[in-house]
C-alpha cells in the first residue's frame, strides 16, 4: 500500500530561523522550496543528502499566521512549533484511502498540491495515536 515514508512536516514560525538550526547546525541540506497556495504555507524541504527521493524534513510556515481557518496557522497559534505530520508515498492515493476506510481508519480527502495529479488524504491524529498521516503520490520534480 505504501512505498516509503516521504517526509516529516514540522510547523515553524520563522523559516529562516528554523533553517539556521536544521541546515546550519544539524547539517541537513535544502533541496527545494515551495509555496503551496492550497495550504497557505511556505515549505522548505531538507534531507541528509540534499536530494529529493529520500526521507526528508518539511519546514512549514503559514503565509498568514493570523488566519485561523488555516490548519497550520491554527496549530502554530494553539500549540506552537513542532511535529505536524508524517507523509507516506503511495502509488494510488484513492485506492489506499479506500483500503484504510475498509480497515476502519477514516480518511479526510484533501485537494492536490501544485504539481501533483492526485488528491491527498489525511488520517486525523485522533485516529492514529496523535499523529496526522498524509497519503501522497510521488510526483515529478518531487519536493517530498
Amino acid at each position: 500500500m505504501f512505498n516509503r515514508i516521504s517526509h516529516i512536516g514540522i510547523v515553524v514560525s520563522d523559516t529562516e530561523a528554523a533553517l539556521r538550526i536544521w541546515r546550519d547546525k544539524l547539517g541537513f541540506k535544502q533541496f527545494s522550496e515551495a509555496h503551496f497556495d492550497v495550504e497557505g504555507i511556505r515549505s522548505v524541504f531538507l534531507s541528509l543528502s540534499g536530494e529529493a527521493g529520500e526521507m526528508s524534513i518539511e519546514l512549514m510556515e503559514p503565509v498568514d499566521k493570523s488566519d485561523m481557518n488555516n490548519p497550520v496557522a491554527r496549530r502554530l497559534a494553539t500549540k506552537g512549533e513542532g511535529f505536524y505530520h508524517l507523509a507516506v508515498v503511495t502509488d494510488d492515493v484513492a485506492a489506499s484511502g479506500r483500503l484504510l476506510a475498509e480497515r476502519s481508519l477514516p480518511t479526510i480527502d484533501r485537494p492536490p498540491v501544485e504539481s501533483a495529479t492526485q488528491a491527498r488524504w489525511l488520517v486525523h491524529p485522533k485516529a492514529a495515536n496523535g499523529i496526522m498521516i498524509e497519503g501522497i503520490e510521488e510526483w515529478a520534480g518531487s519536493d517530498q
